[in-house]
């Protein structure tokens, strides 16, 4: 994966993570099922299969470490920094945090990669 396809990648991720957030915090996480996209938890895809389990009411460390084991196959740097977003991401929705500190620690990943 080459820096600009990370990037647009990482932004795709971003908004998607916000939503998921703000529609968690205003309707609850079980709101979230509705929004959930099926093939992309059949496929894991990290954030969609990890909020599958977040939904659910799975453990956070469970989440966190099915979720790592995955991540932990990936050679590639930047998919692997993306894998690594995405759950942070689940793993902040689940606890409920607030849009602006997701937004804070997703953006701390930026610029770890080049």
């Amino acid at each position: 994966m080459t820096y600009d396809e990370f990037l647009k990648n990482f932004y795709i991720i971003l908004k998607r993570a916000m939503e998921f957030s703000l529609k968690a915090r205003r309707e609850g996480i079980l709101a979230l099922d509705e929004v959930l996209e099926e093939e992309k938890v059949d496929n894991r895809d990290i954030f969609e299969y990890g909020m599958r389990f977040a939904i659910d009411g799975t453990e956070t460390d469970i989440i966190e470490k099915i979720l790592s084991n995955i991540i932990n196959q990936e050679k590639d740097n930047f998919s692997r920094t993306l894998k690594n977003i995405q759950k942070e991401a689940v793993l902040s929705i689940q606890r409920g945090d607030n849009t602006r500190v997701l937004l804070a620690l997703i953006n701390s990943h930026r610029y770890s990669v080049k």
